[in-house]
């Protein structure tokens, strides 16, 4: 054989190898999408069925995509109703797990793509899933894209950093700092009353009508500036009203599928939520910017949590290296610190405007603990009925519907095998109203329920998880509370109210749960 043959025929085998190794990795980047699109997500069906649970079988119709248009569909239609205020929450804010449960009962799965997501129904295994926070994680690095853009920082961590940056904030929200912030409280309900006390009352009866909602966010807003930032709220103003708009978009999304590498895609949707975080971006870069530099020079030192931040930042890094850390954490606490506060406020005044009873008991303790000076830690502390109807609206309304979590490697969870890569779903709201927890008149506005306390009230059961449980139960809960017992405490010694026969009954799921067409109360000053 000449060299000419030779070199043909060696070229000949490497473009037979080429073409070879090229199918290879076709071949098996081509089983892995059939895996994750097909295979896998039927094995673990076969596995969730042989335990009894039941749900939508994963068929060709739901390829990819799983129970994503029904439950969109199914969405929008609720969404188009309002309910009976004594009506039960999930079918208009969960509506397609709560014809899920109706229809395949408390053993469930529902489809999320290829993903199952199993509901846990049973409190003693939602308490167990909270509490193993290291084996049943977040699900956000597998959610909606957008999603992962506003839950960032502290919520979004996991295993040692989430340890850290827990034990770095823990001492802002300690009794004796929450103690300190009374006074911001009080300066910022101060301000809205006045608003209020100013209005038209040119009503025969003296009264007025007016939305409450957005008063009621602006003055959460205006504390959390004030309290966790010291920063001023005129000008932090605009970045509470983008925040809200990605928060509208996140959710929007939610009922969407989403495929990888559609981030990148030019929808109106991601263009729009690339122009609010770049906007939010460079306003709190500027911010930890220039309080950084305060901090280094020696300047404005403080106990809120941005300082504490910052501080933790400078000490270790020497200077701001994770900026993109520091980002995610600021931004989560300016939307999370102002939201859940605002909806349980109104979800109360709301409850509140319908059972007078209440509100009159509640006013009638406001004035025997505080008469007519400003509300403080001692009297806060000693009050029995305002926390008892705070209680009943998160059961009620808790601020999250449900929690989900990421089992990623096969895990025993009680007499259950969860397959890897598996989603649970704790359905809080159903639970907060399930009769076999809490009676017959689970649907009910009932406070007296928590006259003994929480446990007696679900007969030692845990079924009350408003803020969550375990290692990861929200951080900022007590100060939560402790500003809505000083705001409520506020309204009821200066005006009296009730639903506006224009009130619409439409709760719906922005990130937390909201009135969809606001609060429109009909107020009469006091005095």
């Amino acid at each position: 054989m000449d060299a000419s043959a030779i070199v043909g025929w060696e070229k000949s085998l490497w473009r037979l190898i080429g073409f070879s190794l090229v199918a290879i990795v076709a071949l098996a980047w081509a089983w892995r999408v059939m895996d994750w699109v097909w295979f896998s997500p039927r094995r673990k069906e076969r596995i969730l069925r042989q335990q009894g649970f039941k749900g939508n079988s994963y068929t060709l119709m739901r390829l990819m995509f799983g129970d994503i248009k029904e439950n969109s569909m199914v969405y929008a239609e609720a969404l188009g109703k309002a309910i009976n205020i004594r009506d039960p929450a999930a079918p208009r804010v969960m509506p397609f797990v709560h014809r899920t449960l109706h229809k395949y009962g408390k053993k469930s799965y529902l489809w999320v793509g290829p993903r199952p997501r199993v509901l846990i129904m049973d409190p003693e295994l939602m308490k167990t899933v909270m509490t193993k926070h290291n084996t049943y994680k977040k699900n956000f690095k597998v959610t909606n894209h957008i999603v992962q853009i506003i839950v960032t920082g502290l919520l979004g961590l996991e295993g040692k950093l989430w340890s850290k940056s827990r034990t770095t904030l823990n001492p802002v929200f300690q009794l004796q700092k929450l103690k300190k912030m009374i006074p911001a409280f009080q300066v910022s309900c101060d301000e809205i009353l006045s608003e209020w006390k100013n209005l038209a009352f040119t009503k025969d009866d003296g009264s007025c009508v007016l939305d409450v909602f957005p008063y009621l966010e602006s003055l959460t807003s205006k504390v959390v500036s004030r309290t966790l930032f010291a920063t001023d709220y005129s000008k932090d103003k605009n970045l509470y009203v983008i925040l809200k708009e990605m928060a509208y978009l996140a959710n929007q999304t939610t009922r969407m599928a989403d495929l990888p590498g559609a981030k990148y895609l030019p929808t109106e949707t991601n263009q729009r939520a690339k122009q609010i975080m770049s906007e939010v971006r460079k306003r709190l870069t500027v911010l930890i910017k220039e309080r950084a530099k305060e901090i280094e020079a020696g300047q404005n030192v403080e106990d809120n949590f941005f300082d504490v931040l910052l501080n933790s930042e400078l000490a270790e890094a020497h200077g701001i290296k994770n900026m993109n850390d520091l980002f995610g954490q600021v931004k989560l606490f300016y939307f999370a610190g102002y939201e859940s506060t605002a909806n349980l406020l109104v979800w109360t005044m709301i409850l509140l405007g319908i059972h007078q009873d209440w509100q009159e008991r509640a006013r009638q303790e406001a004035f025997q603990v505080f008469g007519d000076r400003k509300p403080d830690y001692e009297g806060l502390s000693q009050l029995k009925v305002i926390p008892m109807i705070l209680n009943e609206v998160l059961r009620l309304y808790p601020p999250v519907v449900e929690l989900s979590r990421l089992v990623e490697e096969e895990t025993k969870l009680g007499e259950y095998t969860i397959p890897a890569d598996t989603l649970l779903m704790l359905p809080i709201v159903i639970l907060h109203r399930d009769p076999e927890y809490w009676g017959e008149d689970a649907n009910e506005f009932k406070p007296d329920r928590f006259a003994e306390g929480v446990l007696k009230a679900t007969n030692g059961r845990p079924a009350f998880f408003p803020f969550g449980w375990g290692p990861r139960v929200c951080i900022g809960q007590n100060y939560s509370l402790m500003e809505a017992k000083l705001v409520l405490s506020n309204i009821l010694r200066t005006f009296s109210f009730e639903l506006s026969p224009t009130y619409t009954h439409a709760p719906y799921v922005v990130f937390t749960v909201q009135p969809q067409h606001g609060a429109p109360l009909i107020l009469r000053k006091l005095k």
